[in-house]
C-alpha cells in the first residue's frame, strides 16, 4: 500500500507561495488528466493515464510510464525509474518532485506547473499566462467602484423614483419590468393584486414597514378584536396590522395562521385583564376548555346567554316549541299523508348557499310542503287559516263565519237565533264572533290539539284574543363567538355530532363537546389521520368577540 501527502503549489501575482495538501492512497496511484487518476493533471499536453506509481516487492517506489506517454526523470527520458527521495519528475508542464524526507511507502510529492502554455503565431511563440484584470489594463479598485455605483443606481436611486412622482410611479407600473421589481420580496396575495406594481398603494414611504393607516384607508370596516372599545384600544395599542398580515407570500399567504400571536395573550390571559372570566389556552388537543354555547334565555325575550358545556344544568333551550327528534326521526317512519315516511335530517335541515349555517325553518317551506301538517279548523264548518298572529287567525275566522251566516241565515240557530232575514248585521256579527271563539277554543286552541301540537300557549286578557302563543326563537348560531362550516363536515352523518335519535323534547341540546372535535381535529402540531386546527381555524381576531371579559 502506498501512502502519499500530494502537495500542489502554486504562486500569485507577487510569488508567494501557495501550498495545498491532501491525501492519496493505494496499492497503485494513477498519474493523468483522466477522472478516474488519483493525482490529476488538468493540462492538455498530459495523457488521460499518463503513469502509475507502483512499490516493488522489496518496498521500492517506481513510477512507471504508460502507453507512449513519456517521463523526464532527473532530466533523463526514461519509460519507468525508482523514485528515491529528492527526484524530480517533469509530465508535461508539470515538476513532481519528491520530498527528500520520503521513507519507504510514504512518499511526500509536490506538483507545481513550470511551464506556461504557448501560442503560435505570426512565426513567433507566444507565452499564455493566466488572464488577469492587471493583464487586461483594468485596476480592481476601479471596478469595484464602478460596479457599486452602478448598484446604487439601478437598484436603490431608480426604485426610489416613483416615490416621488405619482404620474412617474403610475408610468413605471405598466412597463413588462417596473423599476421597482428588484425591491419586490415575492407576489401579492390574491386580494392585493389590483395594486399592480404600485407599491405606493401601501408603502406610503421608504425604508418604513407599511402603516396601520394605509390598511385602514381600504378596510374601513375592519371589525376589532374586543366589544369594549376602551379595553381593546388599551390592550392592543402597540400592535400593528402586519404583525398577523404579511404579503408578498403568494396567494394566499396574507394572514398568519400559527397560533403563537394568540398563545402570546391567551397563554395567560389574566396578565392581560384581571377581571376575564376566559380560561388560559395553549392548544386545542391539551389544554383549550369547554365550549361556550348560545342558548335562549326564557320566553319573554331577554337576550341569549353564553353557557359552557360542561354546566349542564344551564344546558335547556326554550324556542318555544313542542318538537320530538325521537318522533320525526323514528326508523320505522312518521305518520303521513303519503303514508310512513322514514325521515333524514337533510329533509328539514337544509344548509344555506355558504354552507356555513342552515336556511330558517317555517311553517310553509319546512312543515306543510310534506303535507304532514296542515291548517284546517273544523265543526260547525271547515276552513283554512293563515300561520301568523293570533288575532290575524280570530279575524280571518270571523270573517269566515260571517260569510257562512249571511249565505245560510238558517245556520243563525248555531247561536240561538230563528235565522229570519229581520236579524240585525249586529247580531249577525256577534254570531260569526261567538263560532269563531267557540271553533278555535276547541280545535285551534286546545290543550294538545291544533296550534298547542307544537306551539305553548298561555291565556290572555284580552276577550277578542283570549289566546296568546308564546314567541318562536329558533337558535341558528350556536357558537356565535367561531366559525364553523358545515359543508366542510358533509361526509360526516349529522347524527355523528348531534345525538338527536332519542332526543324526546326541543329543549334537549345535542351539540358535540371538545372531546367529540377532538376526535378528528388535533392543534398546531400534525398528527397522522387528524386535521390540523389553529386557532384562526374556528376563531377570528376581527370579529368583535369578548376575548378577554
Amino acid at each position: 500500500m502506498i501512502f502519499c501527502l500530494l502537495i500542489r503549489v502554486s504562486r500569485n501575482q507577487q510569488g508567494v507561495t501557495i501550498r495545498k495538501e491532501s491525501t492519496v492512497a493505494g496499492e497503485s496511484i494513477q498519474i493523468g488528466r483522466g477522472a478516474a487518476c488519483k493525482i490529476r493533471l488538468f493540462d492538455h499536453r498530459v495523457a488521460l493515464h499518463h503513469a502509475t506509481l507502483r512499490q516493488s516487492k522489496d518496498g521500492e517506489l517506481y513510477i512507471e510510464a504508460e502507453g507512449e506517454a513519456s517521463l523526464k526523470i532527473n532530466g533523463v527520458v526514461e519509460q519507468n525509474a525508482s523514485l528515491p527521495p529528492g527526484a524530480r519528475v517533469e509530465i508535461g508542464p508539470y515538476l513532481l518532485v519528491v520530498d527528500p524526507a520520503s521513507n519507504g511507502p510514504y512518499i511526500s510529492l509536490s506538483v507545481e506547473t513550470v511551464q506556461l502554455p504557448s501560442i503560435h503565431g505570426a512565426g513567433k511563440v507566444r507565452r499564455v499566462g493566466p488572464v488577469t484584470l492587471t493583464n487586461l489594463g483594468m485596476s480592481k479598485r476601479k471596478l469595484s467602484f464602478g460596479l457599486a455605483i452602478c448598484i446604487l443606481f439601478f437598484f436603490l436611486l431608480l426604485p426610489l423614483l416613483p416615490g416621488v412622482s405619482s404620474e412617474l410611479d403610475k408610468w413605471q407600473s405598466s412597463l413588462p419590468v417596473t423599476l421597482t421589481d428588484s425591491w419586490s420580496p415575492g407576489p401579492l396575495s390574491g386580494g392585493h393584486g389590483v395594486f399592480g406594481a404600485k407599491c405606493s398603494s401601501c408603502h406610503q414611504r421608504a425604508f418604513r414597514a407599511v402603516s396601520d393607516d394605509a390598511c385602514t384607508a381600504c378596510h374601513k370596516k375592519v371589525g376589532k378584536h374586543l366589544t369594549d372599545d376602551a379595553l381593546h384600544a388599551s390592550l392592543f395599542k402597540d400592535v400593528h396590522c402586519t404583525e398577523c398580515h404579511v404579503d408578498h407570500k403568494g396567494a394566499a399567504g396574507l394572514t398568519r395562521h400559527d397560533s403563537s400571536r394568540c398563545v402570546a395573550c391567551h397563554g395567560d390571559i389574566k396578565s392581560r385583564s384581571a377581571k376575564t372570566t376566559v380560561a388560559n389556552v395553549h392548544e386545542f388537543s391539551t389544554d383549550h376548555p369547554p365550549f361556550r354555547i348560545t342558548v335562549q334565555n326564557g320566553k319573554d325575550g331577554r337576550p341569549a346567554i353564553r353557557v359552557l358545556q360542561n354546566q349542564k344544568g344551564k344546558l335547556l333551550e326554550q324556542p318555544g316549541l313542542k318538537f320530538s327528534h325521537q318522533v320525526h326521526l323514528d326508523k320505522n317512519g312518521v305518520s303521513s299523508p303519503e303514508g310512513d315516511t322514514v325521515m333524514s335530517c337533510h329533509d328539514c335541515h337544509r344548509p344555506d348557499e355558504p354552507g356555513i349555517h342552515f336556511e330558517p325553518i317555517s311553517m310553509k317551506k319546512t312543515c306543510q310542503q310534506s303535507g304532514c301538517h296542515g291548517l284546517d279548523f273544523t265543526a260547525p264548518v271547515e276552513g283554512v287559516i293563515p300561520h301568523g298572529s293570533e288575532r290575524e287567525v280570530m279575524n280571518r275566522m270571523r270573517s269566515y263565519y260571517a260569510k257562512w251566516l249571511v249565505a245560510a241565515p238558517e245556520n243563525m240557530a248555531e247561536c240561538g237565533h230563528n235565522g229570519k232575514p229581520e236579524n240585525s248585521p249586529q247580531q249577525t256579527l256577534a254570531c260569526a264572533a261567538e263560532l269563531a271563539q267557540r271553533n278555535a277554543a276547541a280545535s285551534l286552541f286546545s290543550k294538545n290539539a291544533g296550534c298547542a301540537e307544537c306551539h305553548e300557549i298561555e291565556a290572555s286578557d284580552d276577550s277578542e284574543v283570549p289566546w296568546k302563543i308564546t314567541p318562536v326563537r329558533l337558535n341558528r348560531n350556536w357558537h356565535a363567538k367561531s366559525v364553523f362550516s358545515h359543508a366542510k363536515h358533509d361526509t360526516t352523518d349529522c347524527t355523528a355530532c348531534h345525538d338527536k335519535m332519542n332526543s324526546k323534547t326541543s329543549a334537549d341540546i345535542a351539540m358535540p363537546t371538545i372531546e367529540k372535535c377532538r376526535e378528528c381535529h388535533v392543534g398546531d402540531q400534525p398528527v397522522k389521520e387528524k386535521v390540523r386546527s389553529t386557532c384562526d381555524s374556528c376563531h377570528r381576531f376581527h370579529g368583535g368577540g369578548d376575548a378577554v371579559k
